[in-house]
């Protein structure tokens, strides 16, 4: 099966996974969850979150009875935590070792903690702990990785191991709308070069 198609078999949805999360830190913060509480915390209808909820426990995620208390199952809670990690470890990796600004590398990270695979996080935790450790090489990774250039060393198509046939860096600009016509920012010019 090709692999955007497994997009939709994840567990849990992006939206799903806030609603665990919502209702982790409301249960830490007050000892009990209703609806009303849910809604207020992420800026949506009671109506949606009693649907969102239908589906949580439907999948076995909660427990909600009609005018009750919202309660995560074991599994449930396990989720939220994984997804929470998962978060954690992604903005520490953004921010601190790739030197991404924490509100980009914040959200970059809370779009990408339910998608990316446990093996994958247990991975990069290590390698984050690693380059955040007083290792020698590590030391000098970081030291070398902030000194190298923004831009991509080799600029003539196919020289690059990692670029091919086109250099990739060009194809990850951002577009941009200036005058109704897109056009490409370049990195240097916001400061990021």
């Amino acid at each position: 099966m090709e692999t955007w198609k497994r997009f939709g078999e994840k567990e849990v949805s992006h939206s799903m996974a806030h609603y665990l999360q919502a209702v982790a830190s409301l249960k830490d913060e007050k000892g009990f969850v209703r609806v009303g509480d849910v809604a207020d915390r992420l800026g949506v209808s009671k109506s949606g979150v009693t649907s969102m909820l239908r589906s949580l426990h439907t999948r076995g995620y909660v427990d909600h009875e009609r005018y009750g208390c919202v309660e995560r199952t074991g599994i449930g809670r396990k989720l939220a935590e994984r997804t929470e990690s998962n978060r954690r470890v992604l903005t520490v990796f953004l921010s601190d070792i790739l030197s991404v600004p924490e509100p980009v590398a914040a959200e970059d990270a809370c779009m990408i903690e339910h998608l990316v695979s446990p093996q994958v996080m247990l991975e990069m935790l290590r390698l984050t702990s690693f380059m955040q450790s007083p290792h020698p090489t590590a030391v000098a990774f970081r030291e070398a990785f902030k000194a190298s250039p923004g831009a991509c060393a080799h600029h003539s198509p196919g020289t690059c191991d990692v670029c091919g046939p086109s250099c990739l860096r060009d194809s990850l600009l951002p577009p941009a709308r200036v005058g109704g016509v897109l056009q490409q920012i370049a990195l240097d010019e916001a400061g990021e070069a």
